[in-house]
């Protein structure tokens, strides 16, 4: 990507992007009744306030990739609890997610609470097994004023059949969020070593045919180093019909209707991502890697638990991820260990096929994961006081920032980390966060206060990109397509459904098909496995799934506009 000296103009305009999302945090938190103050300094007395004793409760969280999640003496913890008394004891799943919390569930006991992909399988039969608190339950007789904080989207999203509100969700944004912050997509792009980009003249890799040229220059300039990377692996069952996030950021380009999703809708009909012949142009993109030995064979099935090791190692020319992840988490890491800049990534640009522009569902979602009481706590409403202050400004603050006038500074309506914090973290990386534990404490995040801390984290190129590529997002929340969030998870039918158990044998095949694809031998070859899968697809139920996905987009739509 050719970069540009970051103008004045543009610098204006990130300005007035900021200052309309710090304007934008504040209306949020008086129209909910919340405490708008930026700086984390406490508002109206709050429930949570009322008793700071000292109180720890076990909170349970989905991922085993949260490893860095549990409590360790951190300095955000140290200002959590002092302020509230309470202490949460994170426990993480450890191997197979689903079937360690189906032991959990198993078990006949539940943690105290628990922060869960509010879209998951066994995360509906909790609830609906009657093992969860509403949470209006809980507000009424405990924490009496954080109802009216929680925005009505929420309660009109996420309430179950019943009527009652289960969980807290995060990252779930409001359409004026979405339109005032920069960050608008999510997607995970292609990143180069800036050194390597520099070196090979900066070339323009807007298509797919420039961008597999420059993978070939770089592949015979530099034989010791691995040439671009996936971000592993690839798997329907575990990140959703498009099989991985850098085939979601291609299919985004190749198919710009779908806008990167499991479903998109042509007519009035719903269609699956893999019905889409840029979908299976985006595994063909692919496989020409593959073929041209630009990739390995093994990225189709690496783990994802070592790859941000790799990113951070240095050890792709090119490679995909987060873009907040590039700038926070690898490139300082890089420069901790090589001390030159030219080791880091810096973004490509993204790519256009058939002349038209990439399109990426925006990041108005309808949120990640849930935070849940259930009814084996000892004492649920010392938990929904802790998540009445987890979910206030003054608690995101907290933990997104620390203490003001220790760690952070408010310069024009904006909180800003010290200089000091923003050097020891280019200089310390992975111990930095051990250390502070920003971010990672509270397992409950809202939107904008994130933005805050991404924007104040982040070196000015990241937010060169967002500006840059804030263009290509689509507000798809009213589509009825699902949550970019959540893949789409949705609208698909229940999984102990017929339907439901035709869809897991669609996955499992197009699972396998994916991979097979991405490494088939010839054209002959990837196109008899395309065929072939859909056939069998076909063959499993696919009109019966369908019905019912087009039935719970229908729901889904209309659960979003408010109509019953």
């Amino acid at each position: 990507m050719k970069r540009t000296k970051f103008s004045l103009r543009t610098g204006l305009v990130l300005v007035l992007l900021v200052v309309s999302a710090s304007l934008c945090f504040a209306k949020a938190g008086q129209e909910t009744g919340a405490t708008a103050v930026p700086s984390g300094k406490a508002g109206a007395a709050l429930s949570w306030q009322k008793d700071t004793s000292p109180f720890q409760f076990d909170l349970y969280f989905y991922g085993a990739w949260g490893t860095f999640y549990p409590w360790k003496g951190s300095y955000v913890e140290k200002v959590i609890e002092q302020k509230t008394g309470v202490h949460p004891n994170i426990i993480v799943a450890t191997g197979d997610e689903k079937e360690y919390l189906s032991v959990l569930v198993a078990s006949g006991k539940l943690p105290d609470a628990m922060v869960l992909e509010y879209y998951g399988d066994m995360t509906k039969r909790i609830i609906q097994a009657g093992k969860i608190y509403p949470i209006k339950e809980l507000t009424d007789k405990y924490a009496p004023e954080f109802w009216d904080q929680i925005p009505q989207d929420v309660k009109t999203y996420h309430s179950e059949t019943d009527g009652k509100l289960y969980y807290l969700p995060s990252f779930m944004s409001s359409k004026e969020e979405f339109q005032k912050s920069p960050e608008k997509q999510i997607f995970r792009p292609f990143f180069i070593q800036k050194g390597i980009y520099e070196a090979l003249g900066k070339p323009s890799v807007d298509t797919p045919e420039k961008f597999i040229a420059m993978l070939k220059m770089i592949k015979q300039r530099y034989p010791d180093k691995k040439v671009i990377t996936i971000e592993p692996p690839v798997d329907a069952n575990q990140w959703g019909l498009t099989g991985c996030f850098t085939l979601s950021y291609l299919l985004g380009a190749f198919a710009p209707e779908t806008y990167g999703n499991n479903y998109y809708l042509e007519g009035n009909a719903i269609k699956f991502c893999f019905e889409s012949k840029g979908m299976v142009n985006s595994i063909k993109f692919l496989n020409t890697l593959v073929r041209e030995g630009l990739m390995s064979v093994d990225r189709v099935i690496a783990r994802q638990e070592t790859f941000g090791d790799e990113v951070s190692a240095g050890i792709f020319a090119v490679t995909t991820r987060y873009p907040i992840d590039i700038y926070k988490q690898h490139n300082p890491k890089i420069m901790q260990v090589t001390g030159n800049e030219k080791d880091t990534y810096i973004p490509l640009e993204y790519l256009h096929v058939g002349g038209k522009d990439p399109q990426y569902a925006g990041g108005r979602g309808t949120g990640w994961v849930g935070s849940m009481v259930t009814k084996d706590a000892k004492n649920p409403g010392r938990i929904i006081r802790y998540f009445e202050y987890s979910w206030s400004d003054e608690g995101q603050m907290d933990n997104l920032f620390g203490k003001e006038g220790e760690t952070y500074t408010i310069v024009n309506g904006i909180p800003r980390y010290t200089a000091a914090i923003i050097d020891e973290l280019n200089k310390t990386g992975d111990a930095f966060w051990d250390k502070y534990g920003f971010e990672r404490r509270l397992l409950m995040w809202r939107s904008l206060p994130a933005v805050y801390q991404k924007l104040a984290i982040a070196p000015q190129g990241y937010t060169d990109y967002l500006l840059a590529t804030g263009k290509y997002a689509k507000d798809t929340y009213e589509l009825g397509i699902g949550s970019p969030d959540a893949g789409g998870a949705a609208i698909e039918p229940n999984p102990s459904s017929k339907e439901g158990v035709q869809f897991q044998k669609i996955k499992d095949v197009w699972s396998k098909a994916i991979a097979q694809m991405i490494i088939a031998s010839d054209d002959a070859a990837f196109e008899g496995l395309y065929t072939k899968a859909m056939d069998e697809i076909r063959a499993i139920g696919l009109e019966d799934v369908r019905n019912v996905v087009w039935a719970n987009h229908l729901d889904d739509m209309n659960k979003k506009l408010g109509k019953k």
